[in-house]
């Protein structure tokens, strides 16, 4: 009977354990996961996207996380964790948003990229589900624009969806309360926001400061008229350049819309609502004294108003829309730092490869060789045969077979110790910050941290997520490609960003990257005079940081002003070598690779200029200086939790300033001095460089648009120009036209000898009211990219 009962429990045991793994596996495998990537099913390469993801559990209750890879750019990559909770026969859906994917993650179709863990994915416990395995967006490159649409009636703004930009494709997205991302990396994927007739107080509060974030971080936002446009419009309405009547009323006159040739309006009324410009605000189109396109600067990005809807039934009829739309969207100035620039690399790519490579850089305790040797002969020669007398000496020569080994040892253990100590106490933590200031006091740009390990196993990196927007960056010997989630994990809470590096090796790095931003920091005051090639005056450091260097940079020319303390002002007295201050251009200590002999910082203040170079040729600031300065001190707050770091900060701040005075008398005016900027009409922008102030570009065949500008301290309505020569580096690639402003009409440019042109006459004409100077030129090299813009000269003259 006994063995029965024992034979029995053992059925009923093996019964019971089989219906528990059975069980347990049914739960594990009735999780399903639907993803939706991007907007209107696309996300752009190398850009934040939003995810919507669907966990339908047909199973027990299921609580675990899941980790979905990214790879926004090839040496930047982790995965982003989700924490899901789903009862029993139940369906759950959460939204979020990643930092981006690149190709090579996306062509790899064997790749799994969505994982899911029971409990937490600490624990290692990965689990099989049903569903989509891995994300697989629609991809809008990188040379296309992409719009995003927030209007009830998206049909309203058919005229936008056609448009084209420079020969390149505009994707126009349509955006939902629903599918508006809450996080502003989300919004990364839009180079343009249109807002015309929608309530923007219904979006959450989230969903409003991701919108507003994404504009200071270089967005352009264009909101057309409504009535009770600023109700409507929520906390966004105080980032409007113009405050409109809510009265509606009829443009009679509609000839501002002609901006080209071939461009007429085929309508001769349209509803406006007048408003008021604010001070800060430009007008960019008026109809005599109406204003009907103005716009502001925001942070990094632009917001530009109409005072008509921009899905007016008039506009929409009219064939030339489309073509009048790109003209405006021309006009504007995307900021680089949302992504790829000219075709160049992914902006994370250029954080890595400008700026966090050299913060990857720490100083060591190195022995000379000197030193050294110097130890070895007191060991070899003095020491053992000291010793040697000694033990004969008290006859413990015996003794030498243990003292011997244990001071080779000690020796040897000092030298070690020495040398790390500094690595051994306690991890290091490096921060390196290009930050641009606005004249509210608030700073936007980029930032970079690395760790340098003090002992192996987990580093999570903690900081603000409403200051820091940070991707992690990858080792440079294993960029890119899958298991992303193996190397490092992000979790965000509520205000914290987490990064978790997994499995750190012994003094390794580790390196985060992004972009970020604080309000109210401070600014510098500056009262200055320029006379006589002589900059004088006082500059006060209102910033709550001191400044070891401080520096005026004006064209190819940085000059050092001296230092400064929190509060304090600084005296100048400084001899310059022109007459008119204008926008920086280059930088010269790029010019060479660094030499061996350079000390760490100087080598991170190359980098820091060299960057804040590419942010301030990508500043709309209408040709003005710049004041710039190094601190040491820790803008950002980032911690390596649980363990105690010592942080170095070298952070470069910059602001631009009003160019100085009201020039009087002849001026000579060469290319640094100009502003130069090029934009394409039909074609594209491969690759920009400026080495040493020579634009030199790498440009499809096609047509393009070159503009110079004159110094602001030069009253342009006084202002007689005599002449303007262009010496050509590219022989007959580049054909060049002078527009007049007012007409549209070209001027074909013939060269007046081999590599050279020159214009004497009624070039005024040829110069709007902002003293631009605007060119056309095709480039017909039928295959080779590389050009070289013309060295110019203008002369002529500001009268009394």
């Amino acid at each position: 009977m006994k063995r029965w009962g024992k034979a029995l429990f053992v059925v009923l045991l093996g019964l019971l354990m089989f219906l528990f793994i059975q069980d347990t596996t049914l739960a594990k495998g009735q999780i399903k996961i639907s993803v939706e990537e991007g907007i209107d099913g696309k996300v752009k390469e190398g850009r934040g996207f939003p995810l919507n993801v669907t966990v339908e559990n047909s199973g027990s209750d299921f609580k675990g996380d899941l980790l979905f890879d990214y790879a926004p750019s090839y040496q930047t990559g982790g995965a982003r964790a989700l924490s899901i909770d789903v009862p029993a026969n139940s369906e759950r859906t959460y939204t979020f948003s990643i930092t981006g994917f690149n190709d090579e993650i996306r062509h790899n179709s064997n790749l799994e990229t969505i994982h899911l863990f029971e409990g937490s994915w600490k624990d290692g416990k990965e689990v099989k589900f049903k569903g989509d395995k891995r994300l697989t967006p629609n991809f809008i490159y990188s040379n296309n624009t992409t719009i995003g649409i927030l209007s009830e009636n998206p049909d309203r703004l058919k005229g936008i969806k056609g448009t084209s930009m420079g020969g390149n494709r505009v994707q126009a997205l349509t955006l939902t309360k629903e599918t508006f991302p809450e996080e502003g990396v989300g919004l990364q994927m839009l180079d343009y926001i249109v807002i015309d007739q929608f309530n923007v107080t219904e979006l959450s509060q989230n969903q409003q400061k991701a919108l507003k974030r994404w504009v200071e971080n270089g967005g352009v936002l264009m909101v057309g008229a409504a009535p009770r446009l600023e109700e409507s419009l929520g906390s966004v309405a105080t980032m409007l350049p113009l405050t409109i009547q809510e009265v509606e009323t009829e443009l009679s006159d509609t000839s501002s819309f002609n901006v080209k040739k071939s461009i007429k309006a085929s309508f001769n009324t349209l509803p406006i609502f007048k408003g008021k410009v604010k001070s800060d605000a430009e007008i960019i189109v008026k109809q005599g004294d109406v204003p009907l396109v103005t716009k502001s600067d925001r942070g990094l990005g632009e917001v530009w108003q109409t005072s008509f809807s921009l899905g007016d039934p008039a506009l929409n009829d009219w064939e030339n829309y489309d073509e009048w739309f790109a003209n405006m969207l021309s006009k504007t100035e995307p900021y680089y730092l949302l992504g790829q620039q000219n075709g160049d690399q992914s902006f994370l790519e250029r954080i890595y490869y400008d700026v966090a490579d050299s913060n990857e850089l720490f100083p060591s305790t190195n022995f000379k060789v000197s030193t050294l040797v110097i130890i070895l002969i007191l060991y070899l020669i003095v020491i053992v045969p000291l010793l040697y007398f000694l033990l004969r000496k008290l006859d413990k020569r015996e003794q030498a077979w243990w003292i011997i080994p244990a001071l080779s040892i000690l020796v040897s253990t000092g030298i070690f110790v020495t040398g790390a100590k500094d690595r051994i106490s306690k991890p290091h933590l490096n921060q390196m910050s290009v930050l641009k200031v606005e004249d509210d006091k608030s700073a936007h740009g980029i930032s970079a941290f690395t760790a340098l390990s003090n002992s192996g196993g987990n580093y999570d990196f903690v900081s603000d997520k409403n200051q820091l927007e940070l991707t992690p960056a990858r080792m440079r010997n294993n960029p890119g490609g899958g298991n992303q989630y193996k190397f490092a994990i992000e979790e965000l809470s509520k205000d914290e960003r987490k990064i978790i590096f997994r499995d750190v090796e012994y003094w390794s790095t580790r390196t985060v990257l992004g972009t970020s931003e604080r309000e109210d920091l401070g600014s510098f005051i500056p009262e200055l005079v320029l006379k006589d090639k002589t900059i004088t005056g006082k500059i006060k450091n209102e910033f709550p940081y001191d400044f070891t260097d401080l520096y005026i940079w004006s064209g190819s020319r940085i000059y050092r002003v001296g230092e400064v303390k929190a509060g304090e002002t600084l005296t100048i007295d400084k001899k310059l070598s022109t007459e008119y201050l204008s926008s920086p251009i280059g930088n010269p200590n790029m010019a060479a690779p660094f030499p061996n002999q350079q000390s760490i910082k100087q080598q991170k203040k190359e980098r820091l200029e060299n960057f804040a170079s590419q942010m301030i040729s990508a500043d709309n600031e209408n040709n003005s200086p710049v004041i710039f300065g190094y601190t040491e001190a820790e803008i950002f707050n980032m911690k390596i939790k649980n363990k105690e770091s010592k942080s170095e900060n070298f952070s470069l701040l910059y602001q631009h300033f009003p160019s100085l005075g009201q020039y009087k008398g002849a001026f000579t005016l060469r290319s640094e001095q100009l502003d130069l900027d090029v934009k394409p009409i039909k074609g594209q922008i491969i690759e920009h460089y400026s080495h040493n102030g020579a634009d030199e570009m790498g440009l499809e065949d096609g047509t393009y648009e070159m503009t110079i500008q004159l110094p602001k301290q030069m009253d342009v309505s006084k202002v007689a120009l005599h002449s303007l020569n262009m010496t050509l580096h590219t022989g007959g690639i580049l054909q060049y036209s002078l527009i007049e402003p007012n007409t549209d009409e070209k001027l074909l440019l013939e060269e007046s000898s081999a590599n050279t042109i020159e214009v004497k006459e009624n070039l005024n004409n040829y110069m709007n009211d902002n003293g631009e100077i605007v060119f056309e030129f095709e480039k017909r090299s039928q295959g080779d990219p590389f050009v070289r813009l013309p060295a110019i000269v203008l002369k002529g003259e500001v009268q009394p």
